[in-house]
Parts: structure tokens; C-alpha cells; sequence
């Protein structure tokens, strides 16, 4: 998939700095890592339509 949009929010830097460790975790960028979890949501919405 081609990385051609970028989307800027705020986020708690608490909650950030967990996140991290979790994509850190799975071997992923923080950036991939949310990537990953707004796909497998996008995947869920489709086979519930």
C-alpha cells in the first residue's frame, strides 16, 4: 500500500509513549503499528456489512 496521506492528531503523551512500546513490541514504527490497528477496524466494519 502506497504511503501517500498524512493525518496529524493530538494525543495524550502518556497514552503515546504506551503505544510506542507496544508497536516497539510487535517490531513496528509507531506510525505502522497505527496503520495496522485502523485496518484490521476497516476489515471489521466490511464483514459486518
Amino acid at each position: 500500500m502506497a504511503k501517500e496521506k498524512i493525518i496529524n492528531f493530538r494525543i495524550d503523551g502518556d497514552l503515546k509513549s504506551k503505544a510506542k512500546k507496544l508497536a516497539e513490541a510487535d517490531g513496528r514504527s509507531l506510525s505502522n503499528w497505527i496503520t495496522l490497528l485502523i485496518e484490521r477496524e476497516v476489515r471489521k466494519a466490511r464483514k459486518k456489512n
